[in-house]
């Protein structure tokens, strides 16, 4: 079987009103709470090693990329006498 890269987003960072502030989804209550993006940003890079960050300015929110390679299926046609 064929392998292939299936790329999932999950989110990892928000902002916190008022101002440009920004907490780790899974904070608990001795996180920090980083007073810019930059900060953020680093903070979660100095935890994870993670680099790819795609932001929603309307949500709020920080995403990174999750990588898994799966099986692709084997498209088979009968028709052809492959099965």
């Amino acid at each position: 079987m064929e392998k292939e890269i299936k790329e999932e987003k999950r989110v990892v960072l928000k902002r916190v009103p008022p101002g440009d502030r920004w907490v780790a989804v899974n904070a608990t209550q001795s996180s920090p709470v980083y007073p810019t993006l930059t900060d953020a940003l680093e903070g979660h890079y100095q935890q994870t090693g993670e680099t790819r960050f795609y932001m929603d300015a309307r949500k709020g929110t920080v995403e990174v990329v999750m990588e898994q390679e799966v099986e692709k299926p084997v498209k088979r046609f009968s028709l052809y006498g492959e099965d």
